[in-house]
């Protein structure tokens, strides 16, 4: 499955539209894991990870399936204009691109966040998936 884009802005539109918070947004569903990685505009972190991260996507949608959603929130950064990039830092309490969550929903709580961490290494996000994964399985099948 590949890495379905969104564009901030959008993200925007969505929250100011339905009321609901960006985690529930980006993670509506029981028993899934949710990948998301915010990315910018010039950003040379975020060049380097984008094809470690797709591969990374491949591998553990042919083991998973569809149980495991990844996401690639971008952010606009036009030369010498931050503004964008300051909104989407303040929605979700981040400070470095690209900034790596991993997500799962809950029954009582929503969406929450298991994992935060900037520009991680791939063995590491992978490790947290498969943590993640077994926690929304094992969540919604106590409450199925």
């Amino acid at each position: 499955m590949p890495i379905r884009q969104i564009e901030f802005t959008d993200i925007e539109k969505e929250i100011r539209k339905t009321g609901k918070s960006v985690l529930n947004l980006l993670a509506p569903e029981m028993g899934k894991a949710y990948v998301v990685a915010i990315t910018r505009d010039a950003c040379p972190a975020c060049e380097k990870q984008k094809p470690q991260l797709n591969k990374l996507a491949d591998a553990v949608s042919k083991k998973h399936g569809e149980d495991v959603v990844f996401i690639r929130v971008h952010v606009k950064q036009p030369e010498g204009n931050t503004t964008e990039s300051l909104r989407a830092k303040d929605l979700f309490l981040h400070y470095f691109y690209p900034t790596n969550l991993i997500l799962f929903r809950t029954k009582d709580r929503g969406a929450i966040e298991l994992y935060k961490n900037a520009s991680p290494e791939m063995p590491e996000l992978e490790k947290n998936i498969e943590s993640a994964l077994e926690t929304a399985k094992a969540l919604a099948k106590e409450t199925g």
